[in-house]
């Protein structure tokens, strides 16, 4: 990044992942983005409870939270592409790519312009066919029907999305769709992050980094060379980490 934002006294090259505390609702979220310095957040279509989606919560609250923490929304994370209905698990990819659109004008109304979405979890080889061929598919169309704003797609534990290979196989052919540096997945699956980092900058589109053993400099180097501007997404509230980010990326 060319340099960091402020807002007030919140830095903005960090932002703080609704994955790092999934038990608070927004107001605690935004209230410990405030404690930390973190200058925005990173909010889910599911998953936390500070999902986007409440009973106790419109569209105009999230905004005008955001507006009196401060805080902004720099990255949205909607549900997997999975290609099958969650309530049957029978295989309708387009039942699915309406949820995923509707996930998608959400974010669009809270002022998000990258959207994150990821594959689901498979459990058999045949499943795993039928993913592949879902993730490119589902992928295509959504780029040719929401063409305003860029999905980032990012890799998942147990999903046809994991390995350097998987990445080379299922996204090199896909125009205008960027990569989620995940380092905890690409980790598990054994993935040499620099080494992903310097393939894979021209889409890379989002960083997240954990608590582990992070290659921070290595990652930087490679995405700075890049001229890189997105969101560098932290899921943890380590002051360590965020500190060798903000050095490195600020």
């Amino acid at each position: 990044m060319a340099g960091h934002v402020m807002a007030g006294n919140l830095t903005m090259n960090c932002v703080l992942s609704a994955a790092a505390e999934p038990e608070l609702e927004l107001a605690a979220l935004l209230a410990a983005a405030q404690q930390d310095e973190f200058g925005a957040i990173e909010l889910f279509r599911h998953r936390t409870s500070s999902c986007v989606v409440r009973d106790n919560l419109s569209v105009r609250d999230i905004r005008n939270a955001l507006a009196a923490s401060q805080v902004k929304l720099a990255a949205y994370e909607i549900r997997p592409l999975t290609g099958r209905k969650a309530d049957s698990d029978e295989r309708n990819l387009p039942y699915n790519l309406r949820q995923l659109e509707w996930d998608t004008h959400l974010g669009r109304a809270l002022g998000i312009q990258t959207i994150s979405v990821r594959s689901g979890t498979t459990s058999s080889q045949e499943q795993a066919q039928e993913a592949r061929a879902d993730l490119v598919e589902g992928l295509g169309q959504l780029v040719e029907r929401i063409p305003d704003v860029t999905f980032a797609v990012g890799p998942a534990v147990d999903s046809v999305l994991q390995t350097a290979a998987d990445f080379d196989e299922l996204l090199s052919g896909i125009d205008g769709v960027g990569v989620i540096l995940d380092v905890a997945p690409l980790r598990a699956a054994a993935v040499d992050l620099a080494a992903f980092a310097r393939d894979w900058a021209q889409q890379v589109s989002l960083v997240r980094l954990d608590d582990g053993d992070v290659p921070v400099d290595e990652i930087a180097d490679a995405l700075t060379a890049a001229d890189f501007n997105g969101p560098i997404v932290l899921e943890s509230r380590d002051a360590d980490l965020r500190q060798r980010v903000q050095t490195r990326f600020g």
